[in-house]
């Protein structure tokens, strides 16, 4: 909607469909966006003068705190072995054999930071009060939850101290084209380009 509010226009294609489409633009598109899942195969196909993030990205941005979520997710490298991480989401949903949040993310955590890590779940409008008994905080892009919402929460998990990221940040982060993905966004890069993680 705030592409057409804007004037300008929107082209949808299925990642498969990417290189062709790209070639039949007279000129390249200001911006990709791609859905976090597919952040692999897009990169891949998508030239590295245009610019690419993900749908999971601008909802950090637009609804919480991208900076933070980028601080936050650098906090995966500095996970003690048996440290304890919460998966957020924002909505319930029939989970896959290859859900998102229960199958993917745990096991792109514990591929860096060791089979150890345990893991908690919530979803919906449940929030756990005892945030500070996990090290970090993986929430979903938020797109059911108002700004409101995801504002409080990224304000609860400050106030206990604990780092939070989101799908999109923490994806493009264990492929390596995070810093790719946060290019649309100067003060992100200048947060991820600064080597500050979120305090113990």
């Amino acid at each position: 909607r705030e592409i057409i509010d804007s004037h300008a226009i929107a082209v949808v294609a299925q990642p498969q469909a990417l290189p062709q489409t790209l070639a039949n633009l007279r000129t390249p598109p200001a911006l990709v966006i791609t859905d976090s899942q597919a952040f692999r195969s897009v990169a891949a196909d998508t030239p590295e003068a245009i610019p690419l993030t993900s749908f999971s990205i601008l909802y950090a941005r637009q609804k919480g705190d991208l900076v933070e979520m980028v601080r936050g997710v650098k906090r995966i490298e500095r996970l003690a072995p048996d440290a304890k991480v919460l998966i957020a989401e924002g909505c319930t949903h029939h989970r896959q054999s290859d859900d998102i949040g229960s199958i993917k993310i745990p096991r792109w955590i514990r591929g860096i930071a060791g089979d150890g890590i345990q893991f908690a779940w919530s979803a919906g409008i449940g929030y756990p009060e005892n945030l500070a008994d996990y090290d970090l905080i993986v929430h979903c892009g938020g797109c059911m939850l108002n700004c409101r919402e995801m504002q409080d929460r990224i304000a609860h998990a400050r106030a206990a101290g604990v780092s939070i990221t989101n799908y999109g940040v923490l994806i493009a982060y264990v492929m390596g084209i995070l810093p790719r993905a946060l290019q649309p966004f100067p003060d992100a890069c200048r947060a991820l380009e600064s080597g500050v993680a979120q305090p113990d």
